[in-house]
């Protein structure tokens, strides 16, 4: 480290079900870092302030609303240009999680992704990289943490990053979102993981993800709780109390319940089964 940074905001999540993943919100007055490495891919955003870091001999700079990327193991630090109060969001992501969304954007043979420029100007990246922060700060469902993952590093590689773009995907297509829609069904008070939706449709994580939003308008996630909140809907007509409709409909508790209920019917579960009642 440097000389100690004033009014330093820290904080770090480390996500059991997202491994190889950490993620990092910081806000820096003066300078903070010496020179250093990460055996891990950096790809964040600055959310507010700029910075001036070296990277493999050139120097670059990155401001507000900007995305960064630092491959593992080159040496750098991203300080705050003076006078600049800079606050970013940092994912550390495994290589091999990288290669492995790699492989399923372009076969078993691709090598390695690099990003050729370290900053790059991206609003929708950023946008998913800060849904992605907020559900792992949330404690967000397990499929939507993962969609939302797999959907940033895809968008990452295939935008900004080496070999190339994504091969399509033609066949196949409606046979996968009939799948996905009836696991999701048959297991809708499960933690599902995108995983088994992929060997269930049988298609890789990323190609699954965009068949079934382009079929349905919706990432499999929200269709989840699209059905969870339907059948919430039916319990509660039949006179259900709310703790227990949440958990017959697969809600960490009531106040997640709640909270997805009311974002899919402008109403609280308790408004819904109450309006029913002469």
């Amino acid at each position: 480290m440097g000389k100690t940074p004033t009014n330093l905001e820290v904080r770090f999540w480390r996500d059991p079900d997202l491994l190889g993943v950490e993620v990092r919100r910081s806000s820096y007055h003066e300078e903070a870092f010496r020179v250093h490495v990460h055996d891990a891919f950096s790809i964040g955003f600055i959310e507010q302030g700029r910075t001036t870091f070296d990277l493999e001999g050139a120097a670059h700079r990155a401001a507000t609303g900007q995305i960064v990327f630092i491959g593992p193991h080159l040496a750098h630090a991203c300080n705050p240009d003076p006078d600049s109060n800079m606050a970013y969001t940092m994912f550390y992501i495994d290589p091999a999680l990288l290669l492995a969304v790699a492989r399923e954007l372009f076969g078993p043979d691709a090598r390695p992704p690099r990003f050729p420029e370290p900053v790059v100007d991206d609003p929708r990246l950023v946008e998913r990289l800060r849904a992605l922060q907020q559900a792992i700060a949330d404690e967000a469902d397990r499929l939507e943490r993962e969609s939302l993952l797999v959907q940033a590093l895809a968008e990452a590689i295939t935008r900004h990053g080496e070999p190339g773009p994504a091969r399509e995907v033609h066949s196949g297509g409606r046979d996968a979102v009939r799948a996905v829609r009836a696991y999701l069904t048959d297991h809708l008070a499960e933690k599902v993981s995108l995983d088994e939706l992929a060997e269930a449709a049988g298609l890789s994580r990323y190609h699954l993800l965009r068949v079934f939003q382009a079929a349905t308008g919706l990432p499999p996630h929200a269709y989840q709780n699209q059905l969870r909140v339907d059948q919430g809907k039916r319990l509660l007509a039949q006179g259900m109390p709310v703790s227990q409709a949440a958990l017959e409909t697969g809600f960490t508790d009531q106040s997640h319940f709640t909270r997805v209920f009311r974002q899919y019917t402008g109403a609280t579960p308790g408004q819904y089964r109450d309006s029913g009642r002469s």
